[in-house]
């Protein structure tokens, strides 16, 4: 199973759990998976590298964003 699989598997489990936020977020880090490998030409084969640096990024942004927010 490759990591994409993994993550769409956890999208799943979190539909049918009717958990909105995580269904969300983990839909979002696919979208951002799928760009990123449109973006390399490699669409239908999706790497394990790609998607441990797309996590990564992701990551980061959210850290930032949650870094410059104001308290209240």
């Amino acid at each position: 199973m490759s990591k994409i699989d993994f993550i769409r598997g956890e999208m799943v489990a979190a539909m049918k759990a009717k958990d909105k936020v995580t269904k969300e977020a983990v839909s979002a880090l696919i979208a951002a998976v799928k760009k990123a490998a449109i973006d390399e030409g490699c669409r239908d084969d999706i790497k394990g590298e790609l998607v441990d640096k797309v996590i990564l990024k992701e990551l980061k942004t959210a850290k930032e964003q949650i870094d410059t927010c104001p308290a209240e």
